[in-house]
């Protein structure tokens, strides 16, 4: 049986070799076309120029059909330096839509390419998640080139995107990313440095948590990004404890410096108390007296996951008076104070 295996293998190698030139003589027909529409669009008006790429589009399924044999035609092509940009361009959208992984070496290769030109780089960091390749190919891929100093910007938008679902094994990467947009990022940057936390919110080292403690002291009071490293702590609670010293060190920073930031307290009071350091308790029990019933409610959470039993007398005062509370009235846009009284009943029962 091994041997008629063998035997069909080796006759059908002159047909795989066949099919093979003819996908090659197809498509290299396919981008003579591609040139010729494009020379059409020079000096052309918007809608003619829009009119011709939806012409070089429509030639993609002449391409496509060839499957995993387009691959190699395609990269050669986008390779080829003495081809127009935008031809190697749609060369490299056609190599992504093949979704085939054999497209995976050369997107990587052009992604890591110093001099190509800004926009193939660009191309190649949107298509890498396109293929039926794993995560940890597209997460190894696109984290090399983040720590590139010569990455186009866009590159590392579109990479730093994928990888906020992804993270990175090596962690400082993306730190250095985060710091990057500076203290106080606005716009682009902001969007660059948010992803980038959020990456380490996905990241499997434990320095990934590290990271983030050290970002949450890093961004000042008020920052657009401590919500967001905020949030990757959540997922990494369960890291935490390993670092309870530093980590609650600076959630105690955060508490003390953005009282006004209902928001920001709700989320890091729950961590804090994740991290049972009793010596905190004193902390957690001032924001009990918060104006925002939300943090309120959060803290009365938190000292009861604490096991804090000296501060039931104090959700009970609260639960006593809570009709009379203008913490507690209804307001726009505001949590159902039916629900957060709950919450506060609950705490309390914990800690009977």
């Amino acid at each position: 049986m091994n041997a008629a295996w063998a035997l069909a293998a080796a006759l059908s190698l002159p047909g795989r070799a066949q099919a093979s030139a003819s996908a090659e003589r197809e498509i290299r027909a396919v981008f003579t076309k591609v040139q010729q529409l494009l020379a059409r669009q020079t000096g052309s008006d918007a809608r003619t120029v829009a009119g011709l790429d939806e012409d070089i589009e429509s030639l993609a399924p002449a391409v496509l059909r060839w499957k995993w044999r387009a691959v190699a035609p395609l990269a050669a092509i986008i390779a080829d330096r003495s081809r127009p940009v935008k031809a190697r361009l749609y060369a490299l959208s056609f190599l992504g839509l093949t979704h085939d992984p054999l497209a995976l070496p050369p997107l990587k290769g052009l992604l890591l390419d110093p001099e190509a030109p800004a926009s193939l780089r660009n191309a190649a960091a949107a298509s890498l998640p396109l293929l039926d390749v794993s995560r940890q190919s597209v997460r190894t891929a696109l984290c090399a080139a983040l720590a590139r100093t010569d990455l186009p910007e866009e590159a590392v938008s579109s990479g730093l995107l994928t990888v906020s679902q992804l993270g990175c094994d090596e962690t400082n990467t993306l730190e250095n990313r985060a710091k990057s947009a500076g203290l106080r990022p606005q716009g682009r940057p902001a969007q660059d440095a948010a992803w980038a936390v959020a990456g380490l919110g996905q990241s499997r080292p434990l320095s990934a948590t590290r990271a983030l403690v050290r970002l949450l002291r890093f961004y000042p009071a008020g920052s657009v990004l401590r919500p967001a490293v905020l949030r990757a702590l959540e997922s990494k609670k369960r890291d935490m404890p390993a670092l309870r010293d530093d980590a609650a060190a600076a959630l105690a920073t955060v508490l003390e410096s953005e009282s006004n930031r209902p928001d920001i307290l709700a989320a890091a009071l729950p961590l804090l108390a994740g991290l049972r350091d009793t010596g905190r308790a004193p902390l957690l029990r001032r924001f009990l007296g918060h104006p925002d019933a939300e943090v309120a409610t959060a803290a009365a959470e938190a000292l009861a996951q604490m096991q804090v039993f000296a501060a039931r007398e104090d959700l009970r005062r609260i639960l006593a008076g809570v009709h009379d509370d203008p913490r507690f009235a209804p307001a726009p846009g505001r949590p159902d104070p039916l629900r957060l009284i709950e919450r506060i009943q609950a705490a309390e029962k914990k800690l009977r």
